[in-house]
């Protein structure tokens, strides 16, 4: 039976840690594989050698693989071409990517070389946006983290040893979680919803790309591992069930 597979089109190396959460809960409780693609190593040239290799020992730590066909071209063009290439050839069940509008040039950017890979690799994606320098406006899936899935995704952040000493990402994760529960309990659970019984979250938009145009799927509250399965099984119906 083939491992269904996940992508997460990072923006830098580090974005995957911050929001990483559902991929790595995808992984240990449904049986996704993950692939880490950045779009880019940064826009300092004399880091990019050390962020790839910060990104592997990230990826080494919670178990992913990184594939940087489309961070070694600055060529927006040539970086949709790989990434549409790529996705022909191994058809992802899901794919992560930031929101449009998040509030950083390159996350808005991954967005739309994102959506024109999709698009170039033809047929329907299942995506699910991040959101980090701007918050979703209409977020519609809320994931919750427990203490070993934070402990792991902030260790694996530290790795990224250069961006964590100029702004440690990895220590403010615990609080940018903690909010997320306060916007999400109304944003995902409803106007007048009361905070579920979740200490650490992480929003995200569940859509599907199709023919150049977005439509709405699959949102929820995923607490516990029952959750997770049941929306997977009406998200990503094609995904064996375990």
């Amino acid at each position: 039976m083939k491992r269904p597979r996940l992508w997460i089109v990072a923006p830098h190396p580090d974005d995957e840690c911050i929001t990483g959460l559902l991929a790595l809960r995808l992984q240990r409780e449904c049986g996704f594989g993950v692939t880490v693609s950045p779009a880019t190593l940064g826009s300092l040239r004399a880091r990019r050698a050390a962020r790839r290799e910060e990104l592997r020992a990230a990826c080494a730590a919670l178990g992913w693989v990184p594939w940087f066909g489309a961070a070694m071209t600055d060529d927006p063009q040539e970086k949709v071409r790989r990434l549409a290439a790529r996705w022909r050839m191994e058809r992802p069940d899901l794919v992560f990517l930031p929101h449009a509008l998040d509030n950083h040039p390159t996350h808005r950017a991954t967005h739309r070389w994102g959506a024109a890979a999709m698009d170039a690799a033809g047929g329907a994606f299942r995506a699910v946006e991040t959101e980090y320098w701007h918050p979703l406006l209409r977020p519609n899936l809320m994931v919750a983290a427990s203490a070993g899935d934070l402990r792991d995704l902030a260790a694996a952040l530290s790795l990224h040893r250069g961006e964590v000493a100029r702004n440690d990402y990895a220590s403010r994760l615990p609080d940018w979680m903690s909010d997320n529960v306060r916007r999400g309990a109304e944003l995902v659970g409803g106007p007048g919803a009361g905070a579920p019984k979740m200490a650490h979250a992480t929003l995200y938009r569940a859509r599907i790309r199709e023919g150049g145009r977005w439509r709405a799927a699959g949102g929820g509250l995923i607490a516990g591992q029952e959750e997770l399965a049941r929306w997977v099984a009406r998200f990503l119906p094609a995904v064996p069930r375990a």
